[in-house]
């Protein structure tokens, strides 16, 4: 059986919290990137890696009343947004 991806915080990037707004920088290109409600929340549970599962599971039941399917959705999306930004690194 496969071993499913794990995700974690890229330990090079900088973090910094104004008024509990999060903003980070990219460490190659140095851009700042504001952390939305989804990818903030990505980012808080990242502190500890995890697979997509886990991470879905977490949401789902912050968010019990919301469509799992959307929820999915939204989070492949801000996950891959902070792959593609070297914010988050995956095994």
């Amino acid at each position: 059986m496969a071993k499913e991806k794990t995700f974690r915080r890229n330990p090079d990037v900088t973090e910094t919290d104004i008024d509990e707004e999060i903003f980070l920088v990219e460490p190659e290109s140095e851009e700042v990137f504001y952390m939305d409600t989804v990818s903030a929340g990505l980012w808080r549970l990242l502190a500890e890696p995890s697979c997509f599962d886990e991470i879905s599971t977490v949401y789902m039941a912050a968010f019990p009343d919301a469509d799992n399917v959307q929820v999915t959705k939204d989070l492949r999306v801000a996950l891959n947004e902070l792959l593609g930004r070297g914010l988050v690194l995956s095994d």
